[in-house]
């Protein structure tokens, strides 16, 4: 064998190598409650100043996609939501988290996943108030109904269909057991 071919092969080996340390590095969550709470700590902690303390309320895979959501509350009240993306290891990372809450103590995101955009919507339903909540994309080019009656706490998605330009931003409204618009 050549040298230039065995230094070639070596540094293929080289390469892949250090790729595979890296991804391991970058899905390290175990798939347990204990890990999924500290490493969404970590996260929603960096950089170091006021102190979040979340409280992992739900989780859900949407449909067949590597993306898990943590529905989770906060000491103040709030909720919020994390996505985390499951690896080819069985593992975790999470890529995106975000907190607060709008009218009636919900809100809602559009996220990219590996099978397309969903709408996510979270939030709390304390008093069993709201019924249904309706999701109305403002270029008019979707719309959600999301039952919620019956959840203190929700976490709820739908799949945004294939060809709409722009998914974000949408228009919530909140609608009692009568179908009454809440104000």
């Amino acid at each position: 064998m050549s040298k230039k071919l065995l230094v070639f092969i070596s540094m293929i080996v080289i390469a892949a190598l250090g790729y595979s340390l890296y991804y391991l590095n970058q899905y390290h969550i175990e798939n347990n409650d204990e890990a999924i709470q500290s490493n969404l700590e970590t996260w929603l902690n960096r950089p170091h100043g006021e102190e979040i303390n979340p409280t992992v309320l739900k989780m859900e895979q949407l449909e067949d996609t590597t993306s898990h959501i943590i529905l989770f509350q906060l000491d103040n009240g709030d909720y919020g939501y994390s996505r985390l993306v499951k690896g080819v290891n069985g593992k975790f990372k999470i890529d995106i988290a975000g907190y607060g809450t709008g009218f009636h103590h919900s809100s809602y995101q559009v996220i990219d996943t590996d099978k397309g955009k969903y709408m996510i919507l979270y939030g709390g339903n304390p008093d069993l108030e709201v019924d249904h909540i309706l999701a109305v994309a403002h270029t008019g080019e979707y719309d959600f109904t999301f039952d919620v009656s019956g959840d203190k706490t929700f976490l709820q998605f739908a799949k945004i269909p294939t060809g709409v330009e722009r998914p974000f931003p949408a228009d919530l409204t909140f609608y009692d057991s009568d179908n009454n618009e809440i104000e």
